[in-house]
Parts: structure tokens; sequence; C-alpha cells
């Protein structure tokens, strides 16, 4: 079974000891309050997916992988759009992209990405 975003925030709260309530108290909306521990409770056990501003709080008060957690929150379709909105120019080339990596069956996502970020970092 996969793992959910819920049980992954459960198990990294455990593993700290913190109760609902503890961890609730530190998480702030974008308005500055507190999350609830009933919401808190709800995430957990997979009825509710955070609002991206409380994922990243959750996300950095347990030490988790921000990218890892996106994607279980369903959130790479948000990633995409938002590089869209910065890039409008780049849909048709990134549209063709997936399709031609779906035709081909291609897999290796990681060994694509090192190839980008070592061209970044090399300025090309």
């Amino acid at each position: 079974m996969s793992q959910q975003l819920g049980d992954v925030i459960n198990q990294a709260r455990r593993a700290r000891r913190w109760s609902l309530r503890q961890l609730a108290a530190q998480v702030h909306k974008e308005d500055g309050t507190s999350i609830s521990p009933q919401y808190l409770n709800d995430i957990e056990l997979n009825r509710r997916i955070p609002a991206p501003y409380v994922l990243r709080e959750l996300t950095q008060l347990l030490e988790l992988d921000e990218d890892h957690m996106l994607m279980l929150a369903g959130g790479g379709e948000a990633v995409v759009r938002e590089y869209f909105e910065t890039h409008p120019e780049q849909k048709e080339a990134v549209v063709q992209l997936f399709r031609n990596a779906k035709r081909r069956r291609f897999e290796d996502w990681g060994r694509l990405n090192r190839i980008v970020e070592s061209e970044s970092r090399e300025g090309k």
C-alpha cells in the first residue's frame, strides 16, 4: 500500500513524542492563528488535505521533505501550474516532453533531474 500524507505526519509527530495538541499549537495558518487539534487529527486520518501554508509549516516542524510531502498532498499539479505561470512560453515544450516520456516509457526522472541540476550549477 502506498504511503499517505496523514500517515507520514502521524509517524513523524509520534517519533517526537508530541501530542496532537502540542503540534497543533505550533502550526499556524496564514492569519497567524494556530490550527486546531481536530484539524490536525483529520489530516493524520487522511480526511483532509492541509492548505499549502499549513503543509509547509508541518513539513518544517517535523523536518520532512517538502517535495515529497507536496506530492503526497497531490500538489504536483500546483507546481506545474506555477511553472507555467512564470514560463508560459515553455508550455508546449513541457507537454511534448511528457508525451514523449510516456510514449517511450521513460522512468528515470532522477537522472533527468540530476542533469538539469548539473547544468544549472554550470551556468548552462
